[in-house]
Parts: C-alpha cells; sequence; structure tokens
C-alpha cells in the first residue's frame, strides 16, 4: 500500500480532521501527487493514517470543495489541474439514444449554457433502447464514473430512473408522469395539453364543428380529444404510418403525404372541419400533397398543427399551430435545477408544454 508523506500526531492541537485535510492538501501542492494522478481512498485512509472514516470521508470532501481533488463515484478522487476552471458540482442530461432530434437538442444545449453559466459542469449520457425493451447503461456508466451532483432524466423512463436509483444518484425526471422513488428530488411536467384550450377557443370562434387528429402515435390521438369534444366538436382520429426502415424525419414526413393523398382522392374537404397534424414532419408531407392537389388553405381545406419554433414548415401565411418552444423549455428546467443545487429543494409544480398560437390557416 502507497506509503504517506504525512501522519497523524495524536498530541497535535489541531483536530484530526485538520491534520488529515492539511496532510493531503500539502502533499499535493508539494507535488507529491500531481494533476491526474489518483490518490487513495477514504477506505485506504483509514488503514494508512489510523483514524475513522468519517474522518478521512471529511478530509476528502473538504479538498474536493476547496478544488484540489476531483470526486469520483466507486473511483479513487484525483488531483484537480488547479489551473482548469473550478465546477460547483456535476449535471448528467441522459435521454434514450433513439429520441434525440430538433427538440432534444435544442432543449439540452439550454440546459447546458444555463447550468454552465452558473458553474455546473454539464455532460450528455445517452442510453441505448435495446428492441427487447432492454437497456444499454454503458456510456452513462462512463458519466457516473465521475462525481455526479444531479442527473436529469427526459421523458421519466422507468428503467433509467431505477438504475440511477441503484447507483444512489439523486435525479429529476421530465414527462408526463409524476413519478415517486428513490433518490427522485423533484418532477417536471412535461403537459402536451397545454395549448389546447386555445385551439378548441379557435375552432369554436371559426364555427368548426369537427377536428380530424392526424399522428403516428396513440397518445398523440388521445392528446386533445377530451377537451375538444367538451367544447362540443366532433372528434375523428388517422393515424399515419411511417416506414421505420430509413430514417425517421423522411420516414414520418412520407407517411403524411401518403396519408393525404389518400385523403385528397377520397373526395372534398368541408368548411366544418380542421385537420389537426401532430407533428412538424407529418405536416410537411400533408402540405406537399396538399398543394400538389392545387388545394388552398384556408378556403378549401383547414389545418392547424403541432410545430417545435424554429422546425414548422414554411408557407405564405402562419400556421395555427401548437408550439413547443424547446429554448423556454431549457430556460424553466433549467432555473429549477438551479434551485435545487442551490437549496436543496426542488421547485413544486414546475410544467413545460406548448403555447396555441393563432395563425391564417383555419
Amino acid at each position: 500500500m502507497e506509503r504517506l508523506p504525512f501522519a497523524v500526531n495524536r498530541n497535535d492541537a489541531r483536530s484530526l480532521l485538520d491534520q488529515v485535510a492539511d496532510g493531503l492538501r500539502d502533499a499535493i501542492v508539494s507535488g507529491h501527487w500531481k494533476p491526474g494522478d489518483a490518490i487513495p481512498s477514504s477506505r485506504e485512509l483509514v488503514d494508512l493514517l489510523g483514524v475513522s472514516r468519517i474522518v478521512t470521508k471529511a478530509a476528502l470532501a473538504r479538498l474536493a470543495a476547496e478544488g484540489y481533488i476531483v470526486s469520483r463515484t466507486g473511483l479513487k478522487p484525483v488531483v484537480r489541474d488547479r489551473g482548469e476552471k473550478q465546477w460547483n458540482g456535476h449535471v448528467a442530461f441522459v435521454c434514450p439514444d433513439r429520441e434525440v432530434g430538433y427538440f432534444q437538442t435544442l432543449f439540452a444545449d439550454e440546459l447546458r449554457n444555463r447550468m454552465n453559466e452558473a458553474g455546473w459542469l454539464f455532460s450528455h449520457a445517452g442510453v441505448r433502447m435495446q428492441p427487447d425493451r432492454a437497456c444499454d447503461f454503458s456510456i452513462l456508466d462512463a458519466v457516473l464514473s465521475r462525481s455526479i451532483s444531479l442527473a436529469v432524466v427526459l421523458y421519466d423512463r422507468p428503467q433509467i430512473c431505477r438504475y440511477l436509483a441503484k447507483r444512489g444518484i439523486p435525479h429529476v425526471s421530465i414527462g408526463a408522469t409524476q413519478r415517486q422513488s428513490m433518490h427522485l428530488v423533484g418532477n417536471v411536467r412535461f403537459d402536451y395539453n397545454l395549448a389546447v384550450s386555445g385551439f378548441a377557443a379557435a375552432c369554436a370562434s371559426a364555427s368548426v364543428r369537427e377536428v380530424v387528429q392526424v399522428g403516428w402515435l396513440d397518445k398523440h390521438l388521445r392528446d386533445a380529444t377530451t377537451t375538444l369534444r367538451a367544447a362540443g366538436i366532433r372528434v375523428r382520429n388517422v393515424t399515419a404510418k411511417p416506414d421505420f426502415g430509413i430514417p425517421i424525419p423522411e420516414t414520418v414526413e412520407r407517411a403524411g403525404y401518403e396519408t393525404f393523398t389518400r385523403l385528397v382522392s377520397k373526395g372534398s374537404f368541408s368548411r366544418d372541419t380542421v385537420y389537426l397534424i401532430f407533428d412538424d414532419y407529418l405536416m410537411r408531407g400533408a402540405l406537399t400533397a396538399i398543394l400538389e392537389a392545387g388545394l388552398r388553405i384556408p378556403d378549401d381545406i383547414r389545418l392547424a398543427t403541432w410545430a417545435n419554433r424554429g422546425l414548422g414548415p414554411m408557407f405564405s401565411r402562419p400556421f395555427s399551430r401548437m408550439e413547443m418552444d424547446p429554448v423556454e423549455a431549457g430556460r424553466i428546467v433549467a432555473d429549477a435545477l438551479l434551485a435545487y443545487l442551490r437549496g436543496g429543494a426542488f421547485p413544486p409544480n414546475v410544467v413545460i408544454g406548448p403555447k396555441w398560437i393563432e395563425g391564417g390557416t383555419i
């Protein structure tokens, strides 16, 4: 076992904690351990110095807080390069690999910017979802090999939350489900229905009697139904069916094109009906089919769409839309994370979701 360049003295007026912390600090400053070197763990220091683990853990925590070492879960501490930026701690953003798209990328970028500005290191840890619904946690494990102050799980995946709980990692879940589990410190509710009341009001003012919901996931077609029916508006669902053998954006766009090509071939569209399309790319394909057929919007067909800000399809007039702003959502979540990291309590009732934007297509 490694020999230390210092020892504790029971007759020293300083406390054992001060002696151990001072000895470790002096060993680093004097060059006994250089930046990047691993130093003894708290358990090893117990045997080397003959003091309790309470003392050694507290001494290492003091040096980490002072910026001399980096603590790592399950691994030995490492001497920090004092010329490096000093971070308050480390936040990990965890998202299934297959669900990384436009919204997730801009959302994570805004989180990273806000956390870095506040002095928190921010890492992205993808989790690969296997066909049998098992998870490959190898990339996440690499991130967790460093000390983690907090993990943020997008879309409240229970497999990921359970894995973090087993590792003792405090985490926040972002999704439609409000979870309660070990080491879960807070929830961010992703409310897809925030814009539905605005859409229903726009339909009522435009004398719309029926909404046809067009989506490629079952949950899309359930989102607006209850509110619309309560407003006296009939609801009909049409499911687009992407071919997942090719990249998803192209697949979904083609599914929108094929779906509306079939609808156009069946006859005229009623002025009493609005088609609500639940995807940016689905809307692009639908718009291509509609314009190809020579239909005018909203004279011949009324349309509304779900859209991410900055990604909606280009048209001669703004689309009536339920719009999700990934940058604003990132700011809301970052404020909640910083409140927890600074004060130890996650704010209640943190909600992100779309806004209704009145356009010219209904």
